[in-house]
């Protein structure tokens, strides 16, 4: 008896060795698909492009940008980029690069600086289309607080906002939304479920909970329209 039951588990052992490694693999990713939400789906398709604003005497990230073409364009807010005529920057990969600063537009809070690299960008492009919906979901990626990477989410509160900055400039038609966003998340991107660039993060309500905004794609678009072929 005790010898049939060995020789059982021997040949079972080597059925389990003969399933081929595909079919394993296949198991293992069948098992996840439900964990696999569009919104980890947002997240694996725009992180990449999105990169770190490096504050040289902390050497932590202090504002966030997102790649918005190939060629190494990068949107950001213009608070982030101040005076400064170049930046340095970093990858998700760690990899650091100084960007040059090309254009502010100070009307909106954005700039737009380039990066010259060997490397094959993770690019989100702007979303060629400016409608929204009230309540939709938004996905936001940034570095707040220098915890770099941080995924947020919430809905699009609502529209044609308007807030005055401490500079005195007023900024109108800007979005409202409850997700997360803290000093760090600024010139970030702002991402439908589709994984979109619909906005770019600039500003928070002080004193208020769940209370930020984000400046829409088309200004973003109209600040490249001289830079992108």
């Amino acid at each position: 008896m005790i010898a049939r039951s060995a020789l059982f588990a021997t040949f079972l052992v080597g059925l389990l060795c003969a399933c081929p490694v595909g079919v394993q693999a296949q198991k293992e990713e069948s098992k996840d698909f439900d964990r696999i939400s569009p919104l980890v789906r947002v997240v694996q398709k725009c992180q990449g492009a999105v990169v770190a604003f490096m504050n040289p005497k902390t050497g932590k990230p202090m504002g966030t940008g997102v790649i918005v073409d190939p060629s190494g364009l990068i949107v950001t807010n213009g608070h982030v980029v101040r005076a400064n005529k170049r930046l340095p920057i970093q990858l998700i990969d760690k990899t650091e690069l100084i960007a040059d600063v090309l254009t502010v537009k100070a009307e909106h809070d954005l700039a737009l600086v380039k990066i010259n690299t060997s490397k094959k960008l993770d690019v989100v492009p702007p979303c060629k289309s400016d409608t929204v919906y009230v309540g939709e979901e938004v996905v936001v990626i940034g570095h707040p607080y220098g915890y770099s990477y941080s995924i947020s989410r919430g809905i699009l509160s609502a529209t044609g906002r308007k807030i005055e900055l401490p500079n005195g400039i007023e900024i109108t038609e800007i979005y409202q939304t409850d997700a997360a966003i803290n000093p760090g998340n600024s010139g970030g991107p702002m991402m439908n479920i589709r994984g979109e660039l619909i906005a770019i993060n600039f500003a928070t309500r002080e004193g208020a909970a769940n209370i930020s905004f984000a400046i829409p794609v088309r200004k973003v678009r109209q600040m490249l329209a001289n830079y992108v072929k």
